[in-house]
C-alpha cells in the first residue's frame, strides 16, 4: 500500500518516475520519514527567504542575507550546505533544483563591494562540496547536471603591478553563463567571463578558460573542445 501511494504522489510530481522493485518497504519507510523531517524543516527554514516554499532541507543549512534568497519549490538542499544572497540581485534557485551537501553558493562576502547574483535554473543539480561564487554573476540553465567539487569563479585577481601585494590590487569581475541540459563532471572549475552554450559536456577535472560552443564535448587543462554531440560543432586540437 505505501509503495502504491508514493507512486501515485510521484507520477504527479515527476511524471514517469516511480519505486524501483529493489527497494523494500522498510528502507522506503525510512527514506520517507527523512524527507518529512526535510520538507518540514526547509518549508519553516523559507519563511525567512523571499517567498516562502515547499522544499527539502537538510542538516544545519546555513542560510544568510535569506531575504536576497529565493527557493523553488520540490527544492532539495543537502546537509551543511550554505547558501548566501548578499548582493545586487541576490540567489536564485529554480523549482526542484538539488544542491549537494556541503555545497557553498555564495553571492558575495564584502560588504564594500557585494556580488551581483547567482540564478540556477530548474532541473539543476549541483554535486557534493561544490563552490560558486556570485561576485561577478553566475547562471546555470535548466537541466544541467554537475558533479562533487564543481568550483565557479566570476572575478580574478589583478597582479600587473610587482611593486605592491596581489591582494591590494584588486580584481577584475566577469559573469560566467552555463546553459541548459549540460553535463559538467566532477572537479570541473569555470573562470570569469567564461560562457558555455546548451548541451555541452565537460569531463571531469577539466578547468574551462574560454567560451564553448554549443553541444561541444570539452576535456583538459585548460579545456578543449575534443568532440561533438552531432550539432555541427567543430573540435579544435
Amino acid at each position: 500500500m505505501l509503495r502504491v501511494i508514493v507512486n501515485r504522489a510521484l507520477m504527479c510530481i515527476r511524471p514517469g518516475k516511480r519505486v524501483s522493485d529493489q527497494i523494500s518497504t522498510r528502507d522506503l519507510f525510512v527514506f520517507l520519514l527523512e524527507h518529512v523531517v526535510n520538507a518540514i524543516r526547509g518549508s519553516l527554514r523559507s519563511l525567512q527567504c523571499r517567498h516562502t516554499t515547499f522544499c527539502f532541507m537538510g542538516r544545519s543549512v546555513k542560510l544568510r542575507f535569506a531575504r536576497n534568497i529565493d527557493i523553488g519549490r520540490y527544492t532539495v538542499i543537502g546537509d551543511g550546505a550554505i547558501l548566501s544572497g548578499l548582493g545586487s540581485e541576490g540567489l536564485r534557485l529554480g523549482d526542484g533544483v538539488n544542491i549537494g551537501a556541503y555545497a557553498r553558493i555564495v553571492v558575495g562576502t564584502d560588504i564594500e563591494r557585494p556580488g551581483a547574483y547567482i540564478h540556477i535554473g530548474d532541473g539543476c543539480g549541483i554535486g557534493e562540496y561544490s563552490s560558486v561564487g556570485g561576485s561577478g554573476g553566475v547562471s546555470i540553465g535548466q537541466n544541467t547536471i554537475i558533479g562533487q567539487y564543481f568550483s565557479a569563479h566570476p572575478e580574478n585577481h589583478n597582479f600587473s603591478d610587482a611593486s605592491r601585494p596581489i591582494r591590494e590590487q584588486g580584481t577584475t569581475r566577469q559573469p560566467i553563463e552555463i546553459g541548459d541540459d549540460c553535463w559538467l563532471g566532477a572537479r570541473v572549475t569555470v573562470l570569469a567571463g567564461v560562457t558555455i552554450g546548451d548541451g555541452c559536456v565537460i569531463a571531469a577535472g577539466s578547468v574551462v578558460t574560454r567560451d564553448i560552443s554549443p553541444f561541444s564535448i570539452v576535456a583538459g587543462v585548460p579545456g578543449r573542445v575534443i568532440s561533438s554531440r552531432g550539432r555541427g560543432v567543430r573540435a579544435d586540437a
